[in-house]
């Protein structure tokens, strides 16, 4: 029984009326950087950010916007794009209007982003960057935090050139720290950052608005070191003095609590769960409480209507509704769709200047060294500016609300996609908005009812798999459990292995084109999950390419590992059983004879060929099965086929390996044996989706008794009774053997030309209806004589079966012939 989604936050931000915005962040150039990469390239610093996005997007609370997507610009060198939900309203937009913010609210404000600091400091996450404009305000009277991953995201601040914090939030200690070149950010900063907030809502004044920076910062460190213990008395003495005509609105309750946030020693300031807890206690008016329908089960939305609603606002709510399908999409669900709608969001940046794509003369340094390093010019590097941009949503909307409603009405008794929706080749269908919009609806709905609607889920799976969806519907196709976090907590990946050595060599050459998979996140993680594989399976030893293996995991579930091991160890007890024991050479020479045999019988005249030159599969075949394809395709590509494999039984990537023997056979069939190695050597590009049909097509087309292998898990399609032979057996015949069962069914569809070559007597004693017996006897061309009924059946497209008593010495004779 399917639980795996137990284990998961069980409920999904939807989009409402919130938008998306965008922040750039201009990592350092490391270009000049000794590498102590054994010898490999230092990784970027836009890579090692994109490494650590995951983990701060995997983040959940109420009270925090949510980070939907990291990009990297193709711009501007080492710079990243962080998009995350963005509301227009905020603290500081309040402020600056001179609304005058209500004791009540500045309560309902202050439990809000203390829940979500005690949240974020809980996670071992420093916000850093904390302005009023941080405080974002929603239409449902919730305050979010946002931009608090930038500090993290960026290493601390030390994989930008930018110092991650506003001067006027800054602490006194940050403040020194920084005067000793220390970019280092620590909770207790943003404690003091949220009483300077919390004096600003009361005085409904900015601090930037009353002081320039220096005569700020001049200030405060002279308040420091004059030895006040709190800084909110003598900062309300000078902003009395700066400007008398503000009226300062501070509740005493709440001027104790911030009197305490402004200490000047780190050491003396709350936590924000013991501030929390204080706020809490502070009388709060219950129409700024948290409105639960913001948030919602996966697949059982809010619809916006309420019971206190009247006739005419009913009718507004209705006539909105074409918006409203939108707004009850889950926010990150949005976003994919967003990226349909129309341009990039780097060119969207571009056109409104916020970065500036310069010609390459221009960013030339005035001086590089015999080392590398690049010296003058300053103005070919930019500074990362925090200013959230709100990308238009103005193609989405529009969009959405061209998308008929009855694409949002599901019924599992009825296939509800077109025919020709399903003639769309797979490029178009993951380009189209309305059709992926309707198919990661279905998905979504899926996924949680897998456990009773299983078999509907396979068969939305064989028509595509929505690729935001990919990663749990891969959960629920390799039937993982939901207690995967259990096991994967007990198991020591620290301590050195035996493997330690060949992993550190394989790991930074993985898939290092994606550049997810580049980051120094991904290595570790990937090295912690290959050495809890091979802990948890003592008979099993790392042979290259479980790394690859194992990486398409690992990207799906990236902060998900119990999840990504899970499955990588079902697929692997599914498809690849036995294939890392120590000594394999039995179970890869048996697969490689299956593979040679099939080949011979779907296409006899290119295996001919490349038998004649003696271009064996153990020349090319080997990496293609040992990893399940994955250390040959690009993960992109990847996916593709494993969504298909994990439809079908462990026999299906030796159709996939037909297919690309397929796709090459126009330079294979006249080529040599030196052409063959050096195709094979270097792949051209493939046409995926043809390979993926043409090997379905094979495999529903070829008995299923003829990819019977005695090493094979019991992932098959039927159980077949059938003599197990060994290698050096399996690679004296040329073609496939067949089971009665197979045959039977061949008969019965009139399908099959039997030739009989057991001896006459034999023959005359037992044999089967409408057989024709042939004992190849002598040295002469002895086939001549049915060589009519062998055409005859090929024209037909029937499959010719010999058949011969044991050990089959005459069948191996013809076959070879």
């Amino acid at each position: 029984m399917q639980h795996w989604y137990r284990n998961e936050d069980n409920v999904v931000r939807l989009l409402g009326r919130a938008e998306f915005g965008a922040i750039v962040l201009i990592g350092k150039d490391v270009r000049h950087s000794t590498s102590n990469n054994g010898g490999l390239p230092t990784v970027s610093s836009s890579v090692r950010m994109l490494g650590r996005f995951p983990f701060i997007a995997s983040l959940s609370h109420p009270n925090l916007v949510s980070y939907t997507e990291i990009i990297r610009s193709t711009t501007l060198e080492d710079a990243i794009i962080l998009i995350s939900e963005h509301y227009s309203s905020s603290i500081y937009t309040e402020i600056r209007a001179k609304n005058c913010i209500e004791t009540e609210k500045i309560i309902s404000i202050s439990n809000d982003i203390l829940s979500a600091l005690d949240y974020l400091h809980s996670q071992l996450i420093v916000v850093g960057y904390f302005t009023a404009d941080s405080l974002q305000l929603t239409s449902e009277k919730m305050t979010r935090l946002a931009q608090y991953g930038i500090y993290y995201i960026s290493g601390g601040g030390e994989d930008i050139e930018s110092f991650v914090a506003s001067p006027w939030y800054l602490s006194p200690e940050r403040l020194l720290l920084l005067m000793h070149g220390s970019k280092t950010a620590m909770r207790q900063g943003d404690i003091w950052a949220f009483g300077i907030i919390l004096l600003e809502m009361s005085c409904t004044c900015l601090l930037s608005d009353l002081w320039n920076v220096e005569d700020f910062l001049n200030m405060i460190m002279s308040f420091v070191k004059s030895g006040f213990k709190s800084l909110l008395r003598p900062l309300l003495q000078e902003i009395h003095e700066k400007c008398p005509s503000i009226h300062i609105n501070f509740d005493p309750n709440i001027c104790s609590l911030v009197e305490l946030m402004l200490s000047v020693e780190s050491s003396a300031r709350p936590s924000a769960k013991w501030l929390l807890t204080e706020f809490k206690k502070l009388k709060i008016d219950s129409s700024s409480s948290f409105d639960i329908n913001i948030y919602s089960k996966y697949g059982i939305y809010s619809n916006g209507f309420g019971l206190s609603m009247n006739i005419d606002q009913l009718k507004a709510r209705i006539n909105r509704e074409g918006e409203g399908y939108l707004q009850t999409q889950p926010l990150k669900e949005a976003f994919f769709l967003w990226k349909l709608s129309g341009s990039t969001v780097e060119n969207i940046l571009l056109n409104h200047g916020i970065i500036k794509a310069n010609s390459p003369i221009t960013t030339l340094p005035a001086i590089v060294t015999g080392d590398c390093f690049m010296f003058g010019n300053s103005s070919r590097r930019y500074d990362s500016i925090f200013d959230i941009f709100i990308l238009p949503s103005i193609n989405l909307r529009n969009r959405f609300s061209s998308i008929s409603k009855d694409r949002f009405i599901l019924n599992f008794d009825c296939t509800g996609i077109t025919v020709d929706e399903n003639k769309l080749s797979l490029f178009v269908k993951e380009k189209d908005i309305e059709y992926q919009a309707r198919r990661m609806f279905v998905f979504r709905r899926l996924l949680a009812a897998s456990t009773y609607k299983r078999q509907r889920l396979l068969q939305e799976c064989k028509r595509d798999i929505a690729p935001f969806h990919r990663a749990f519907v891969w959960v629920s196709l390799l039937n993982i459990s939901y207690d995967v976090n259990r096991q994967f907590e007990f198991v020591d990946t620290f301590t050195e292995h035996s493997a330690d050595r060949q992993l550190m060599v394989d790991i930074p050459r993985c898939h290092q084109y994606d550049e997810l998979m580049a980051s120094p996140a991904a290595h570790r993680k990937l090295k912690r999950l290959l050495k809890f594989w091979l802990l948890s399976h003592k008979n099993y030893v790392y042979w290259q390419g479980l790394d690859s293996l194992t990486a398409p995991f690992l990207v799906l579930h990236f902060e998900r590992l119990p999840f990504a091991y899970a499955c990588l160890e079902s697929f692997i007890s599914l498809y690849l059983n036995d294939f890392f024991l120590k000594d394999n050479s039995s179970v890869i020479q048996e697969y490689l004879a299956v593979f040679n045999h099939i080949m011979a019988f779907v296409d006899a005249k290119l295996y001919t060929h490349l038998s004649k030159m003696d271009f064996s599969p153990e020349l090319f075949a080997i990496p293609w099965f040992l990893t399940c394809f994955a250390h040959v395709l690009p993960l992109h590509k990847l996916f593709h086929v494993w969504d298909v494999v994990l439809l079908a039984d462990s026999s299906f990537p030796l159709f996939i390996g037909l297919a690309v023997m397929e796709q090459l056979r126009p330079r294979l069939i006249s080529s040599n044996f030196n052409d063959a190695i050096l195709l094979f050597s270097d792949l051209p590009d493939l046409n995926m989706e043809h390979i993926l049909l043409y090997s379905q097509s094979l495999y529903d087309s070829v008995p299923a008794s003829c990819t019977y292998r005695k090493h094979s898990s019991k992932h098959v399609r039927e159980v077949h009774s059938m003599k197990q032979l060994s290698v050096n057996d399996l690679k004296e015949y040329s073609c496939p053997r067949l089971s009665v069962v197979d045959l039977i069914r061949l008969i019965n569809t009139s399908s099959v030309l039997i030739v009989d070559v057991r001896m006459a007597n034999e023959f005359s004693r037992c044999s089967i209806s409408g057989s024709i017996n042939f004992p190849p006897i002598g040295d002469d061309d002895y086939l001549d004589a049915i060589r009519s009924a062998l055409i005859n059946a090929q024209i037909l497209n029937h499959i010719i079966v010999f058949i011969d008593s044991q050990p089959g010495f005459r069948a191996k004779k013809v076959l070879v012939d």
